[in-house]
């Protein structure tokens, strides 16, 4: 069945992406939100306060609709306690979509090592507090890292872009999506920053961002492919050789992180099963468009990987980043799983970098033509 608020906001990024590309509509869309900026930020401000008043009075309602929590918080437990939640099946999670019937299977922990052990720190801060609300602490802090660096890459007013980020927040708050979020930002945060060796340390923090949930692993393998590229037209050698070196670094860094796990555990808990349905069994599947079609079919996985590789491809004539991220991004979002919300993140995040990198592009071409005409 087709995740209506998942398919909507997918059609959203869809449109926001091909609207940027200069068009005349896309400029006056972006100049119709600049003329009524006071508005739209009170609309965005009741917004946040009446999602943040809900979100409080009815909290335990929105941890009765989440597993996550759940989850996550078994197995770093069982993990504190010396159990592989990879080996053994500690993780309850539900059978199925939500609803008042819905019952709980335990399965093998469902992401990857790096999301198991930064949230084994977070308990060790914020464990005290109690199950759930460690995790919603841990997550609204890790979203406000990445909200802050989103603020500063973009330059949106603060008036208007706290309640967006308040809004975004709490929406992912019983979701681990905050920390892949939070490492994925702060990877285009450094390579934004543009410091001396950026390009490594932005491919290292993707590489994190990917060692906690398997879809981050789109976004650095586009980052590594743009950078080669970058690196090769330009011959610069030695950042070449740098965007290798961190490559390869970032692949011994998670055989590394899954080698006391088993890796062929953590591939079959964390990555494989999210496939397809016939390896999710115990716990929700469907909402995309691929998987309302197929979901059951034996080529399921195999169209959606032939979908992402030829994005991928298609995507490298592209000559911006933030492009790419969203194009790939959107054409995975029709073929995966989805079981969360989670994946959404990549393409929003990005597509708010290339509206901002469309904003610059013409203010400089403005300039530059005002320059020509004196």
């Amino acid at each position: 069945m087709l995740d209506i608020f998942y398919n909507a906001t997918l059609l959203i990024l869809a449109v926001f992406w091909l609207l940027s590309f200069g068009n005349l509509r896309g400029k006056q869309f972006i100049e119709t939100l600049k003329k009524h900026r006071k508005v739209l930020t009170a609309v965005l401000w009741v917004a946040v306060l009446v999602f943040a008043a809900v979100f409080v009075v009815y909290f335990s309602y929105f941890d009765r609709i989440h597993d996550i929590d759940e989850a996550v918080t078994a197995s770093v437990i069982s993990f504190k306690h010396g159990i592989d939640p990879y080996d053994h099946k500690v993780a309850p999670r539900f059978t199925g979509p939500y609803s008042d019937t819905v019952t709980f299977s335990m399965g093998y922990y469902n992401y990857l090592p790096f999301d198991l052990m930064a949230y084994s720190g977070a308990y060790v801060v914020f464990g005290w507090t109690g199950t759930p609300v460690w995790f919603v602490l841990s997550n609204l802090l890790f979203s406000a890292v990445a909200m802050f660096m989103i603020q500063r890459i973009t330059k949106v007013q603060w008036e208007t872009f706290i309640p967006i980020a308040g809004i975004v927040a709490l929406f992912y708050s019983f979701d681990n999506a905050s920390l892949t979020l939070m490492l994925m930002v702060a990877s285009a945060y450094v390579l934004w920053m543009g410091a001396r060796h950026s390009e490594v340390f932005s491919l290292i923090l993707m590489a994190l961002a990917a060692l906690t949930k398997v879809y981050a692993a789109v976004p650095f393998a586009i980052l590594l492919l743009y950078l080669i590229q970058k690196e090769v037209r330009s011959r610069d050698w030695r950042k070449l050789g740098e965007a290798l070196v961190a490559a390869v670094s970032s692949g011994t860094m998670a055989v590394a992180m899954m080698v006391p796990f088993g890796i062929m555990n953590v591939i079959n808990d964390a990555v494989l099963f999210h496939s397809s349905e016939g390896t999710r069994v115990g716990t929700s599947v469907g909402g995309t468009l691929l998987s309302d079609i197929m979901l059951t079919s034996p080529w399921f996985s195999v169209v959606g990987l032939v979908v992402v590789v030829a994005a991928l491809l298609i995507s490298l004539r592209m000559k911006s980043l933030n492009d790419r991220v969203v194009f790939v991004s959107i054409c995975l979002l029709l073929t995966i799983v989805k079981s969360s919300q989670a994946p959404l993140t990549v393409g929003g995040v990005y597509l708010a970098f290339k509206l901002r990198e469309m904003y610059v592009n013409r203010a400089a071409a403005a300039d530059k033509a005002s320059s020509s005409a004196s």
